[in-house]
Formats: structure tokens, sequence, C-alpha cells
């Protein structure tokens, strides 16, 4: 698949005068959170990959310039710069550097993981943040479920393998995965953040969950360095243990950034 057009509209847009209800409800409760991370940052530029319905500028609480890749959608209002891209073959070079990036929900369908996240790492600044979201494969419930039908619950969407569409299953990413494919390729600073939606959804998953959190205290403390048992305190909270979303962020390294 390839690169197959830029679009440019106005520079910055105003969060306050463009927020959109529909796409911010509580059905996107992991968009709320990236948005929180965002405007606690306040970044001048952020570059939205797989931007979908556009929702990223309504959700910002300043005004940034927003620029965004999509491969199924055309050019949401709102962006300073759109192009048509498979985010599979990394970010288009016409991008410059950014100080910020968000990659909701598009993660899992990734077929270059490591490809991908050094090309993002390479698109943003020194010290920039990358902010993404995606169904959380691990929850108590999922590992019951995961032991049936041989796939997490949040990839159940299989009709054909022979072409890409929006929302095919690929990688299962939990948080452990992504802790070591983000340390892998120049970030730190690997932090979960909550998300607003009921944990547990289910009372039988406190079940689960009290075996869960046993195994990860026992980890905690046989842990071999700081980074592995910050690792296994973010895996014993109840938005990794319990929550159907996880939004992540990462700092780029300082070692990169030097």
């Amino acid at each position: 698949m390839s690169h197959l057009g830029v679009h440019q509209n106005e520079g910055l847009s105003n969060g306050k005068s463009m927020k959109n209800s529909e796409a911010m409800n509580k059905n996107k409760a992991h968009r709320l959170t990236v948005a929180a991370v965002l405007n606690a940052l306040k970044p001048q530029t952020v570059l939205d990959i797989c931007c979908g319905d556009g929702w990223l500028p309504g959700a910002l609480a300043q005004p940034t310039q927003v620029d965004g890749i999509d491969f199924y959608t055309d050019a949401p209002v709102g962006y300073a710069k759109f192009q048509t891209a498979d985010f599979n073959q990394g970010i288009p070079e016409a991008f410059g550097q950014y100080d910020a990036a968000i990659c909701c929900e598009a993660m899992g369908y990734l077929q270059n993981p490591g490809l991908f996240l050094q090309s993002v790492r390479a698109h943003l600044r020194p010290g920039a943040t990358f902010v993404l979201s995606l169904p959380n494969p691990n929850y108590a419930g999922a590992r019951l479920n995961h032991l049936i039908q041989g796939f997490p619950r949040s990839y159940s969407w299989f009709a054909q393998n022979t072409a890409a569409e929006p929302h095919m299953p690929w990688l299962t990413l939990g948080l452990f995965q992504l802790w070591l494919l983000l340390g892998l390729n120049g970030f730190s600073d690997i932090t979960v953040h909550e998300v607003d939606e009921k944990k547990p959804r289910r009372q039988s998953e406190r079940i689960i969950g009290w075996f869960i959190k046993g195994y990860a205290r026992k980890k905690i403390k046989s842990a071999q360095s700081a980074a592995v048992s910050q690792l296994w305190r973010q895996a014993l909270s109840d938005q990794v243990v319990y929550g159907r979303q996880l939004v992540v962020s990462a700092k780029v390294s300082a070692q990169v950034a030097d």
C-alpha cells in the first residue's frame, strides 16, 4: 500500500470552538484519557497516526497544530496537514518532528511494530511523548475466554485473510509486549493511564484478579531492577487487571535524544 496524497487545511485548531461531543462520549473513554494526557503536556504540535474520524483537534484545550495520517479515511476537518498512508510503512517523510504523537486503537493491526515505533521516534523531538491506546487483551475476564477460543476477546474478527481491512486482528499487545517494544525502540518512562470505565465489570472477575495481583506482588519482590519493579507495579493496577482499555504514554529516551 502506497502513500496516495497530501491535503493542507488551516494550520491551528482551537479545541474549545471545535469540540465534538459525539466523538468524545463515554463510549470512547480512552479518548478522554488521551486528551487529558495531551492537555497536561500542552504540546504545540501533534501527529495523529491513524486519525480516523478526526476527533483530536476538538479535544485539545489550547490552539495546537495537529497533522494526521490514515489509510481508510479522507482528510478530517481541523488538521493542518493530512496524508493518506499505510502506517505499516512508517511515518511518511513529508512529516517533520513533533512535540507529541498519538496512535489510538491501531497498534494491534500492525504487521511491523518495531519498524513503526522507530519511525515514530524519528518524528518526535527530544523529550517528546508518544501516547497510544488499544484494547487490553489481558484483563481478568479475557484470560479465561482466551483459554476457550484460543485468541484474546479483543480480537474476535476472523472473516478472510487475503486483503487488509480496517480493524482486522493481528497482534496481541498488552502491557508487557508494549513495555518491550517501546523500550527496545528508544522510549522510556512507560506509563499506564487510568481510563474512566467500570473496573471490574463483573464481580466474577475479582476472583481471577485476586490470583493475577498475587502473582504481580511476587514479581515485584523478586524484580532485579527498578524498571522491572515499576512494570509489575503497573501490572498490579486495576486498569491493567480489570480494564478493557489501555492508554500508555512513553517519552523519547534521553540516550536517543542525545
